[in-house]
């Protein structure tokens, strides 16, 4: 039987098979196409559109402070927090007065965030000293 969405297949499968960076890099993607929909809808006076796509915006948000764990990302993983929280109600206020001026903050911020993801490269290191178990450490080149 042959899919009727082979696209949808394949972005399900490119989720699903995904390590953790790819997986936040993919939400910052999709967080920044919605907010720079969401500003062109604000431009265009589309104030249903706007609210539709700051509503998706804000919801990859949450999910990025829900699968947050900052107390084992210490120093950063706080700041991320509360970057995400800064974006979170940002999006907020940018969706009750359909301010485009805080959209545009919210992609820079988003912005940054993904190009520091993106240079970041994974190694693998020995789990304990003489074992062949290695585990992906990030580092940033």
């Amino acid at each position: 039987m042959p899919q009727s969405h082979p696209f949808k297949s394949y972005q399900q499968t490119n989720v699903q098979t995904a390590d953790q960076r790819t997986l936040i890099i993919m939400l910052y993607d999709g967080l920044i196409r919605f907010l720079r929909k969401a500003r062109q809808k604000i431009d265009a006076g589309d104030i249903e559109g706007a609210h539709n796509y700051l509503v998706r915006s804000r919801e990859i948000v949450a999910e990025l402070l829900a699968t947050l764990k900052p107390e084992r990302g210490g120093e950063i993983g706080q700041n991320l927090k509360r970057l995400y929280s800064y974006a979170f109600d940002r999006i907020v206020e940018a969706n009750l007065y359909k301010d485009p001026e805080l959209v545009e903050e919210v992609i820079r911020i988003m912005n940054t965030l993904r190009e520091g993801w993106t240079t970041m490269k994974q190694v693998e290191v020995p789990v304990a000293p003489g074992t062949m178990e290695h585990k992906r450490v990030n580092l940033k080149t």
